[in-house]
């Protein structure tokens, strides 16, 4: 069984979807908690700003059960114990297949064809696959995941203008401030999000940036880059009120810019209007911030308007884009399916050889060496012959594998005692 549980901004509001967000560091413990408490030992975690999912691999539990242990897992590791469950959903096999690759596609995102979210994919597949968390149904999943992305986004039209969270916040901030040209940027943060909401606000033309970020040497590489200057990140509340534009980003579980920090400064430019964009989840901006004088607080949630201009633009490419993955899910089915074939086709395979070498025994003690080489011929022609035919009723009788209701009679009727 192939699994999916997960949470999205499609079923959650930020404050819940933040309670399940995970941290890299994270994933080795969880993972040893999910394996001592349900016995599922292959996953793919993805969390990013948007959604937190665990793609699963197992044949112990059957769906229902498997979905049920692994919400109680991730509960029992956050330490949460309010009823959440009605915001989680699960899908199994071609569900989960099908929900993967909209998800690799940018299909399933809040903005429709974003390009972060396959990289955000890829990152969470390879760090599960060095920690030795992925089987070969998982590894051959989230390739042809990647495939499905990158010919969804090369043979339609879905990648055109708004295509990130983070171009949202931009254009968000440039009907805002009525342009952004002459206004101030303070990024803190020089992870991937940040760095895309630097490089598309400095697209608008936005040329006064400082950055600021725990790890200095990564926030000087981005001001280099931008000509631009950095901020101590142990003081950098001291030079908020100095931007038009403050763009937050970081992996922080708890808020790092708070109401009491930006009202201190407020006197020092009275009247001036800012721009606050927090882009992390969990939030990174208390809320209290929206209510202060002049003040606009932008939060993922809040840019559903701008997202909507655009998705109304891409409905033709997302049509296009399913088409594709029709082909690929069918792809990726056939060969699940051909998969749980194996197992029979082997049993026939080694059977039928085994039959054929214990009945040859029998004519070698009688015959001349000439005779026993063309008994030999002849008895392995014949093995061969029956196991093709055999092993084509196989596939046409369990429709190559997708009948899986008639394996389990089929493997006990191969069984040669």
């Amino acid at each position: 069984m192939i699994g999916v549980i997960g949470i999205s901004y499609k079923t959650a509001p930020v404050d819940i979807r933040e309670k399940f967000s995970f941290l890299k560091n994270e994933i080795v413990p969880f993972s040893e908690l999910l394996q001592q408490e349900t016995d599922i030992a292959d996953l793919v975690l993805i969390s990013t700003c948007n959604r937190t999912e665990i793609y699963f691999s197992q044949d112990i539990h059957d769906s229902q059960t498997a979905f049920q242990l692994v919400y109680e897992v991730i509960k029992k590791f956050k330490g949460i114990t309010d009823h959440c469950w009605h915001y989680f959903y699960h899908r199994s096999n071609a569900g989960a297949v099908r929900h993967l690759f909209e998800v690799s596609s940018g299909l399933d995102s809040l903005v429709i064809g974003e390009d972060q979210i396959i990289g955000q994919v890829k990152e969470a597949y390879l760090t599960c696959t060095e920690l030795a968390l992925t089987d070969a149904v998982l590894m051959r999943l989230f390739q042809k995941s990647f495939e499905a992305g990158k010919r969804v986004r090369t043979e339609t039209g879905i990648k055109l203008g708004i295509t990130s969270v983070s171009s949202a916040a931009v254009e968000m901030c440039a009907y805002l401030l009525d342009g952004v040209i002459d206004k101030s940027v303070l990024l803190i943060g020089a992870g991937e999000t940040g760095s895309l909401a630097l490089q598309n606000i400095h697209k608008k033309g936005v040329r006064k940036i400082s950055i600021t970020n725990r790890t200095i040497e990564k926030a000087e590489k981005i001001a280099t880059k931008y000509n631009g200057t950095t901020v101590p990140f142990e003081s950098f509340g001291k030079y908020l009120h100095g931007y038009d534009i403050v763009m937050i980003a970081t992996s922080s579980t708890k808020p790092l810019i708070t109401a009491e920090m930006v009202k201190q400064t407020l006197h020092i430019r009275p009247g001036h209007k800012q721009v606050f964009i927090d882009l992390s989840v969990p939030r990174n901006i208390e809320s209290e911030v929206a209510e202060l004088e002049n003040i606009e607080l932008l939060g993922v949630d809040d840019l559903q308007e701008i997202i909507n201009q655009t998705t109304e633009k891409k409905k033709e490419s997302a049509e296009l884009a399913k088409v594709i993955l029709d082909e690929v899910v069918t792809d990726f089915n056939e060969w699940l399916a051909s998969r749980s074939l194996r197992p029979a086709i082997n049993t026939i395979t080694t059977n039928f050889q085994t039959i054929n070498q214990e009945e040859l025994s029998t004519y070698r003690k009688v015959n001349t060496p000439e005779m026993q080489e063309i008994v030999d011929d002849y008895a392995q022609h014949l093995t061969q012959r029956y196991t093709r035919i055999l092993i084509k009723n196989l596939k046409d009788l369990t429709d190559n594998g997708k009948n899986i209701d008639s394996l389990k009679i089929i493997n006990d009727l191969f069984k040669f005692a």
